[in-house]
């Protein structure tokens, strides 16, 4: 084998990409993988600085461990690189802030129904709460299927139940988990990302990672080099090349070539058909599709260095009762003709596990949803932000607490992850969204019409949260190269 030819190429190194390099590596193939940035986990890139290791772009890792995480881990042989330092904080909760119409904040902890009390819920609301969790804990795939066309809010709006179960149920497992207005996100979605966090007893155990989720998928792509492979960080690929209607190889923008009769790319799918190969090398319904396809919603917010400890759990969200937000509002707010004023916001922070920040020091996330534009204007999100955050938890704001804060916004993050390909899009969280039309069945399948050419990332196969549906789809897009089902 020549010195630039490879068995595969993989484009990219975020959880996706890492995941299906890792995985052919593994089994002893010479995979060549290539990324813009300078380590793996693309958006969810790990910086390390002042002592603090932190992702640019919130996380929640929903499923708890065991996850595919930790399979990719098991399957390679790394496990005993990985250190899981989550699990070793005990009693973590995530905390709902829920404000009422009465302009109350309560503190309610998912774990313990106790704590709802403050909310003067009867017992009749309460066993109606009871009564819809479990009917969709124990929904069968076909009732599921019957929810794939319906919305996450149309789907709860039609169930009998207190405002605060619905508002945190859709928000959290509609709009949270999918970045995606609940308006548009399937209530099948929102379902099956509710059981996923909840199933203790499959997922019993926190996780985040030593190193951060960044250091994780670093860690694992390590088996490239392993087994005879090659990494080119901080390198951009200009284009897949084709002949004679086949992936042959790519060629940078440095002018390098790399050959394999394998080209799989964690770009993005629009990024990869319109950018990468070029429309004209695709059927053109397929190309019309893929253009077609609604973008996700992206975070803002703030990114908070604080000197003392602010946070005692790694996760907090707060839920307005008129959260519920959808596509057409988020519209708005892009246009200026809105200011946010009712969303909700995630605050969190990893400061809390060992080895992630020096002692009683925090990095405190705090977000909220926005259109994907990185054009627009983020100074209304910002202010909103701050303001909830000054009313939540006022000993941030004392003199001297925060040492330094910087903006997560849109630009920031599109340049880890995915490029800007068409006008309006560039600052998606999860890239393509898992909206009706075009998830469950009608999902873009990892292989691509042209001979040799795969995707794997958010926009193909896999489900779930951000990251895990990323990692899923290196799975999924293994097991159909290979027939080794190992999921």
């Amino acid at each position: 084998m020549k010195q630039n030819d490879y068995d595969a190429i993989v484009i990219g190194a975020g959880p996706g990409g890492a995941t299906i390099a890792s995985l052919l590596a593994n089994d002893g193939k010479r995979i060549l993988l290539i990324d813009k940035n300078a380590s793996a986990g693309g958006k969810m890139t790990t910086f390390h600085k002042d002592g603090h290791t932190y992702e640019m772009f919130p996380l929640n890792l929903i499923p708890y461990a065991p996850s595919l995480f930790e399979k990719l881990a098991e399957v390679t042989g790394k496990t005993d690189k990985v250190r899981n330092v989550a699990a070793e904080f005990k009693g973590d909760q995530v905390n709902i802030l829920y404000h009422d119409r009465n302009d109350k904040v309560h503190l309610l902890d998912s774990g313990n129904l106790s704590s709802f009390k403050s909310l003067k819920m009867g017992l009749g609301d309460m066993m109606r709460s009871v009564l819809a969790v479990g009917k969709m804990l124990l929904m069968s795939d076909k009732g599921l299927k019957k929810l794939e066309k319906i919305s996450a809010l149309d789907y709860m709006n039609s169930l009998k139940i207190p405002e605060v179960t619905k508002i945190f149920i859709t928000a959290a497992f509609g709009e949270g988990a999918f970045e995606m207005s609940s308006d548009m996100v399937p209530a099948s979605h929102m379902i099956r990302a509710f059981r996923l966090s909840i199933n203790k007893k499959k997922y019993p155990t926190p996780r985040y990672y030593q190193g951060g989720v960044g250091g994780f998928f670093m860690t694992m792509v390590e088996t490239v080099v392993e087994n005879g492979g090659s990494i080119l960080w901080k390198t951009r690929v200009k284009s897949i090349d084709i002949k004679d209607g086949k992936a042959i190889g790519v060629t940078t923008e440095k002018g390098e070539k790399f050959t394999a009769p394998l080209i799989i790319s964690n770009a993005g799918l629009r990024q990869t058909v319109f950018k990468l190969v070029g429309e004209k090398h695709f059927p053109k319904e397929y190309a019309k599709r893929i253009q077609g396809l609604h973008s996700n919603l992206a975070d803002v917010g703030w990114r908070y260095f604080t000197s003392q400890k602010v946070l005692d759990f790694s996760t907090y969200v707060y839920f307005p009762y008129n959260c519920l937000e959808p596509w057409s509002v988020f519209e708005e707010m892009k246009d200026g003709k809105r200011k946010p004023l009712s969303n909700y916001i995630y605050i969190g922070t990893k400061s809390v596990y060992p080895t992630i920040s020096p002692s009683d020091k925090q990095v405190i996330y705090a977000v909220m949803s926005c259109h994907p534009d990185p054009k627009q204007d983020l100074t209304p999100y910002l202010e909103y932000i701050e303001t909830k955050l000054k009313l939540l938890f006022p000993k941030l704001f004392t003199d001297g607490v925060i040492e330094r804060k910087e903006v997560m916004g849109l630009k920031e993050v599109s340049v880890l992850g995915v490029d800007a390909i068409f006008a309006g899009q560039g600052g998606e969280s999860y890239g393509i969204a898992n909206s009706i039309g075009q998830s469950d069945g009608d999902r873009p399948t990892c292989d691509l019409p042209i001979p040799g050419l795969y995707s794997v990332g958010n926009d193909t196969e896999g489900f779930g949260v951000g990251t895990h549906r990323a990692c899923e789809s290196g799975f999924l897009t293994y097991q159909k190269l290979t027939g080794n089902k190992i999921i």
